[in-house]
């Protein structure tokens, strides 16, 4: 049987440590017997899954032939015997053998949820201020939880804040229901004013000034370009786009064209993408 990081042989010296462990990870604890050949290839069995699930759960082994004082301590009266511990605390145990896919349904119950996984993988790339590599992940994590998980929705807003995607963030706070709105979520949303009153720049507001007096294509144009550098990008495309509603091809189909370079500048990760690409869809087809 193979070892690795995730597998360790417990004795009734490491006995403390190993539960301990249980606080952090949980942990997996199979009774076997060198002499007993199902438990053996239950135990096999058991290290390829924890191979597979990478470090979700912790495998301790409990070889009876060597370590009969744990063999009584646990009261073993048969092979394979296995437990099931979480935040130091037996959830399960079972004697006998499972198939893996039984196996896995039984382990669920002390493994983190798959928006859990998401969130931490999340936070790696958080760390090195991947906020591209985070987005997605926060964005599964999210919808995993059916958007009733407000710690993941709460980062997946602050990231789009920390890269001065403002309509986004907003996007995701006005979805976080009223009881989870805490100190943090005003922060966020006093973050959001900030950049808002930044982002009014001198030639965004001349430019507001003169569209809405003479609200040409051509300063429309300017005025979509200016919000756009100022991450104001569901304005700027909402702008465009009741210009492309009129005509699809207005000024030989510049506004067309712009409209595409700011959904292929702001990326697939921005839900705003998906927004205003369905929209144009709808007129083209």
């Amino acid at each position: 049987m193979t070892q690795s990081k995730y597998i360790v042989n417990m004795t009734e010296q490491n006995l403390n440590e190993v539960l301990q462990s249980s606080q952090q990870i949980p942990l997996v604890i199979t009774f076997y017997a060198p002499s007993h050949k199902t438990s053996v290839e239950f135990t096999a069995l058991l290290e390829r899954v924890t191979e597979q699930y990478q470090g979700q759960f912790l495998l301790a082994k409990v070889d009876c032939e060597k370590e009969q004082m744990l063999t009584a301590q646990f009261r073993i009266q048969a092979l394979p015997t296995t437990y099931l511990f979480k935040e130091g605390q037996a959830l399960d145990a079972f004697p006998g053998v499972l198939d893996e896919l039984t196996l896995k349904q039984r382990l669920s119950v002390i493994l983190p949820k798959e928006e859990d996984i998401k969130f931490m993988q999340a936070l790696d790339f958080l760390e090195a201020e991947n906020y591209e590599a985070a987005l997605p992940l926060l964005k599964e994590g999210w919808e995993l939880s059916n958007k009733k998980n407000s710690d993941i929705a709460l980062l997946y807003a602050e990231t789009y804040i920390a890269m001065k995607k403002v309509e986004p963030a907003q996007d995701i706070l006005t979805q976080i229901p009223l009881q989870d709105r805490d100190s943090r979520w005003q922060g966020l949303q006093a973050q959001i004013e900030l950049l808002i009153k930044a982002s009014d720049t001198p030639e965004i507001q001349q430019l507001q000034t003169d569209f809405d007096k003479n609200p040409s294509t051509e300063i429309a144009l300017k005025l979509a370009l200016q919000l756009h550098q100022a991450n104001r990008n569901e304005e700027a495309l909402d702008l465009l786009f009741h210009i492309l509603r009129k005509d699809l091809n207005a000024e030989q189909s510049e506004v067309k064209q712009q409209f595409l370079s700011i959904l292929s500048a702001i990326g697939n990760n921005d839900p705003i993408t998906n927004k205003y690409r369905r929209l144009l869809y709808s007129l083209l087809y």
